[in-house]
């Protein structure tokens, strides 16, 4: 095929005469590109346009972290780069040879001159880029959101897998508590009052077996402290890993999450209280351990991290209520601190993605708009905010007593 047929293909040159056709050819030059090598790169000053004459080209944009996104594979017959030919700026993404190329190169100048005698050209021009911009951002849009996706999935998986990991320590944690406990009953039967009733009440041995009777009282309640902290560690773990609805005691949860929390609060110097009016009966919830656990910890952690920075410490109120609405009945967990607070300008980007003004602080942005999301999608209820400049901020979550989904 001659140069000027397979140029009369291109959507806007193909109205041209014949006259312009060879007016255009003569304005243009031809380059010839080994295989593998660079055409241009994103950010190059951007001064003309190419048709493939033979060969293949790659069109694709890099992040700062090297990470490709394909936007393009061209064959013998199409063209890219003609946004220089309207701004003359830099390039908006790169461009290799995969294979041999020759290539049809038309400069910004010798576009622009041609214009005088073809106006229709700059109509269809617009045309073909607002056609080519449309399917790249659409394509490069996909290609964000797989790997959005794949990262979010990863993740999950990650987080499962420990969480397993944890169940599965506890439960091996478990195993020698119970041994201690079991030889801790033996010592503490043996050396009851009956046991040893052929000793003198004086005798010196009676001081010594009291002692070591007590000693046996103070391991069995630890023991017993330690599997209630390690089954509580376990359930957390295990909600966390799969999400599954239960039928549980909510004021018991709040107690699990916060003993879970402990280590965080003692380090920044935190003192947490909880407050329920509620019965053990009456804080019965059917709903889900695990994101209610990553919606507490977020709040308390970011409670931690900008209420009382630079581990100044301070005083965090957890409460638990119950109401009804609509005719269904709810639960009311607010987290309250009497710390920094937040500026006006900002509360009302609290929950949007990204929004940070601790990035510096190890702050993503993600986690109150991760809180968001579980509260009202996942757990079906609703979070509401509230703050003033250096006298706290009060978080306020309803979920429903019995979750649906």
């Amino acid at each position: 095929m001659s140069l000027k047929a397979m140029l009369q293909k291109v959507p806007f040159l193909s109205e041209m005469a014949d006259e312009q056709i060879s007016r255009l050819v003569d304005r243009g030059r031809v380059l010839s590109v080994a295989a593998e090598q660079t055409v241009f790169r994103e950010g190059d000053q951007a001064d003309c346009m190419y048709v493939i004459l033979g060969g293949q080209v790659r069109i694709f944009l890099q992040d700062e972290e090297g990470h490709e996104s394909a936007l393009a594979m061209l064959q013998t017959g199409d063209f890219f780069g003609e946004m220089a030919l309207l701004d003359g700026g830099t390039r908006s993404a790169s461009a290799d040879s995969v294979t041999p190329c020759r290539f049809f190169i038309l400069d910004r100048q010798g576009f622009l001159d041609l214009l005088a005698t073809s106006p229709t050209c700059l109509a269809r021009l617009f045309t073909s880029l607002t056609g080519d911009i449309r399917k790249t951002t659409d394509r490069y849009f996909q290609v964000e959101l797989a790997k959005q996706t794949l990262r979010v999935e990863m993740e999950r998986e990650r987080h499962r897998s420990l969480a397993q990991m944890v169940a599965g320590v506890a439960h091996e944690v478990n195993t020698p508590l119970g041994i201690i406990n079991t030889a801790a009953s033996v010592i503490k039967r043996e050396l009851m009052p009956e046991a040893v009733r052929t000793l003198p009440a004086e005798h010196p041995l009676q001081a010594v077996l009291e002692s070591v009777r007590e000693a046996t009282d103070l391991v069995q309640k630890n023991i017993t402290r330690a599997h209630t902290l390690v089954q509580g560690f376990k359930n957390l773990a295990v909600g966390l890993s799969t999400d599954a609805k239960e039928t549980l005691h909510l004021s018991e949860v709040l107690v699990e999450i916060l003993g879970l929390f402990k280590i965080n609060a003692r380090q920044a110097k935190l003192a947490v209280e909880f407050n329920t009016t509620l019965t053990h009966q009456e804080s019965t919830w059917v709903g889900y351990r695990g994101h209610l656990t990553r919606v507490i910890l977020n709040l308390l952690t970011n409670v931690e991290r900008y209420a009382y920075p630079d581990g100044v410490g301070g005083r965090v109120e957890i409460a638990l209520s119950a109401g009804q609405q609509r005719k269904e009945p709810y639960f009311l967990i607010t987290v309250r601190d009497f710390g920094a607070g937040i500026a006006p300008e900002n509360l009302p980007k609290v929950f949007e993605p990204f929004f940070t003004t601790g990035r510096g602080q190890g702050g993503t942005g993600l986690g109150m708009a991760i809180v968001y999301n579980l509260v009202t999608e996942t757990l079906q209820g609703t979070i509401a905010i509230e703050s003033a400049l250096n006298q706290g901020t009060t978080v306020r979550v309803t979920v429903p007593q019995t979750v649906s989904v």
